[in-house]
């Protein structure tokens, strides 16, 4: 049994790490260029602090609201080994993802029969839909988190076996990981709930919720305690709303939730047929229970619940008839209903929080699902794997051979699918452009395909992109595109154009940093005009207290303009910020105020 299943394990990896192999060197772009090649706080480990006391990209320049300092040390890890050159990082990433599958299997297999186990395992593994997680460097979050989730439970299964404290201690650690990897492993009390209920659990239903709860409570108050300080110490937009602008999406509750009914038929859709996968999805609003596709996701919920009452019914009724052997009986972990109760729990517990309760930054993202996927996957495998089994022990052999080719040809769409995506992201131009075609007024899609004509050389073509998501209705709450249309006016000399592209990225963005900087220097550089630069670098204090380059600027500008009280308290403010940070700026404020003092 056991070297079936380090040949199951061994097979597991080799199909991972063959349609993944793929990414290997596809190039860091995108997010990436602020979460990783721009973000000085991965760049060495002299900024473990910073990691673990400010948001993912303080490090850039900018302010977020996500805080994922585990996510930002892998980065560190893999930056300081081999830079941005790109074969580490997706190994990395891969290797997490491979891991999780093989983690599938050994959680199943458990307490499900070793097809089953493989079944859900290879499907979570090789799915188009993961390719988003995995081979977007900076959406490892999703399986970095999972990995840990996964190992957790896998450490509370061992605990609950065989009660040594140490796997107690490491599986709260591991809870502790995957929380500050990405804020969606705060659902891990509730997944070890179900987890708990379906296949650990020896009493009724609503004593094993109990028992469950109380068995969870230490991963609770990890996750309380993890919540309590999102609210305060960690809530760096003094928000848990997600979007920079208000709308009738994230004014309504009711909104949300019927258009999470559409999403969840989207979803649905990209399951069960993974073709016209893209990023920067846009769905409509959904503003009644009664608009399509609401209506029907709201009845796949409904149904999810009725055939989850008449198993549990059945089961009941099947029980009743077999008092005397009653734990026994229970304690079968292969029933319908268990199943059906976890992999819907389950799917449907981590779609929760992007469902629309609290406003996120989206409606909807396809690596939202990678997650989800383990429910359904496990769902996938146990029926299929008991339809497989009742063809065949009852001698229907055409059909089981049938069906055993079409899911043969079924798996290897998927995989084929994967491997189509891993290659698309490895080409940049080619990737947005794909995306356009589903999204052709995404302003972060054409700023991106700006950006990356701007590191060519082909200034024109970025301009005609900027100018593109400008004019888009969406446009104007988008900084960006207005900064690097600025800075190409800029460099061809369009010095007053420039300062007008800077200007509407503040009207959109008050507290984007680099147009402020940007704008200061036009104005001390170009228009020699000195008091305005400091007037927009004094606003833009409000933006970065803690920016010694900021204190360091000011300074110079005060001296020239013969203001040396102000002088040297930005000076000695930006030497503050900069001791043990910045050597290079520490170093020139140190020698400005010694040539002050001397003379």
């Amino acid at each position: 049994m056991r070297n079936k299943n380090l040949l199951t394990i061994f097979l597991l990896v080799i199909i991972g790490f063959s349609v993944y192999t793929f990414n290997l060197n596809n190039q860091l772009f995108w997010d990436d260029d602020e979460w990783i090649k721009s973000n000085i706080f991965v760049h060495n480990f002299s900024y473990l602090k910073e990691i673990f006391t400010q948001n993912v990209l303080a490090g850039f320049g900018l302010n977020s609201n996500y805080y994922r300092p585990l996510l930002l040390l892998s980065f560190a890890f893999n930056y300081i080994i081999h830079g941005i050159a790109p074969f580490g990082y997706h190994l990395l990433s891969n290797g997490f993802h491979i891991a999780n599958g093989v983690l599938i299997f050994l959680l199943l297999g458990k307490f499900l029969n070793r097809r089953t186990s493989f079944l859900a395992a290879l499907l979570f593994l090789i799915h188009p839909v993961q390719t988003e997680a995995v081979t977007y460097i900076s959406g490892r979050g999703d399986p970095m988190s999972v990995f840990f989730m996964l190992t957790a439970l896998w450490s509370y299964v061992k605990y609950f076996e065989i009660k040594r404290k140490l796997f107690a201690v490491s599986s709260l650690l591991f809870a502790i990981f995957a929380v500050l990897s990405r804020e969606t492993a705060i659902l891990f009390p509730l997944l070890l709930m179900i987890f708990y209920i379906s296949f650990l659990s020896r009493e009724k239903f609503i004593s094993a919720l109990k028992k469950s709860f109380i068995v969870s409570l230490p991963f609770w108050m990890i996750s309380i305690v993890y919540f309590i300080l999102r609210l305060t110490v960690f809530n760096f937009e003094n928000t848990l709303n997600f979007y920079s602008q208000q709308n009738a999406y994230t004014e309504n509750l009711f909104f949300r939730l019927y258009t999470f009914g559409a999403v969840l038929i989207e979803y649905f859709k990209i399951i069960f047929y993974p073709v016209g996968l893209h990023m920067e999805r846009s769905l409509p609003v959904a503003t009644s229970l009664f608009q399509w596709p609401v209506w029907f996701g709201a009845l796949i919920v409904l149904g999810v619940i009725f055939i989850s009452f008449l198993l549990f019914r059945n089961l009941k009724i099947e029980n009743s008839l077999k008092i005397e052997n009653w734990n026994l009986k229970i304690k079968e972990p292969n029933s319908d209903f268990r199943i059906w109760f976890f992999g819907w729990a389950w799917f449907f517990v981590a779609l929760g929080p992007v469902s629309g309760i609290i406003p996120i930054n989206a409606i909807i993202y396809e690596h939202w699902l990678y997650l989800p996927l383990i429910g359904f996957a496990t769902l996938t495998g146990f029926y299929l794997d008991k339809i497989l089994f009742f063809l065949k022990n009852n001698q229907k052999l055409i059909t089981y051979y049938l069906l055993l080719i079409t899911l043969i040809a079924y798996f290897s769409f998927f995989t084929i699918q994967s491997i189509k995506r891993s290659i698309l992201w490895g080409r940049p131009i080619e990737f947005y452009e794909d995306i356009l075609k589903y999204s052709p007024e995404s302003v972060r899609i054409l700023t991106n395909l700006g950006n990356l004509y701007s590191v060519r050389g082909d200034s024109v073509k970025a301009a005609e992109f900027y100018i593109r998501a400008v004019e888009t209705p969406d446009g104007k709450f988008f900084a960006e595109p207005y900064y690097n249309l600025g800075n190409i006016y800029r460099d061809s000399g369009q010095i007053d154009k420039a300062i007008e592209q800077y200007q509407k990225a503040i009207e959109a963005d008050p507290n984007f940093p680099f147009a402020y900087q940007s704008l200061a220097e036009v104005y001390v550089n170009k228009k020699q005009d000195l008091i305005s630069g400091i007037e927009i670098l004094e606003k833009l204090k409000a933006i970065q207290p803690g920016n010694p380059r900021l204190y360091y600027n000011l300074g110079l500008l005060y001296l020239a303009t013969n203001n040396f009280d102000l002088a040297v308290q930005n000076l000695e403010s930006g030497l503050d910020f900069a001791s043990g940070r910045d050597s290079e700026v520490e170093a020139a404020i140190k020698e400005i105020l010694s040539k002050m003092r001397t003379n």
